[in-house]
């Protein structure tokens, strides 16, 4: 009776070894997985903020005209850049801005759109063999509204 016992000896580590590897690699998912998805939000509030940054930037000329309000290209993308550019974040890999498009699809004065990569470096996953870094992307567009109601 005392020789079975011996002759199990050994098996239980096996199945935990295989067991451990496959807790760890799900433990880096996720982990991993959060990571990429806060590095998401970063990206998205960087490229909110810029476009709003941009968004001010309108041609104030046609608005004291009395033309509606339109965003200056060259200025608003200028502003977005700078932006992002004075934020110095090394993770920052890539930037465009670009003008929105109205509900017809077509190009408008009246929209920007910014769009911001930036990298996120896995922690956990390269152990296992998978890419150290990923691309994230975000996109965000600001709209300008106008009012002519006066406020008494």
């Amino acid at each position: 009776m005392n020789r079975l016992r011996h002759d199990d000896r050994g098996r239980v580590s096996v199945f935990i070894a295989v067991a451990l590897i496959g807790v760890l690699v799900v433990i880096g998912l996720t982990f991993d997985g959060i990571g990429r998805i806060r590095a998401y939000q970063r990206a998205a509030n960087i490229a909110a903020e810029a476009a709003r940054a941009g968004g001010q930037a309108i041609d104030v000329a046609d608005a004291i005209a009395g033309a509606p309000a339109a965003v200056d290209e060259a200025a608003a993308t200028a502003a977005a850049l700078a932006f992002i550019d004075n934020l110095d974040d090394p993770t920052v890999v890539d930037r465009a801005v670009s003008l929105g498009e109205d509900d017809d699809g077509n190009e408008s004065t009246q929209f920007l759109t910014v769009t911001v990569t930036i990298s996120y470096d896995a922690v956990m996953l390269d152990f296992f063999g998978f890419a150290d870094t990923y691309p994230v992307q975000a996109e965000a567009t600001v709209e300008l509204v106008t009012t002519t109601d006066a406020i008494p």
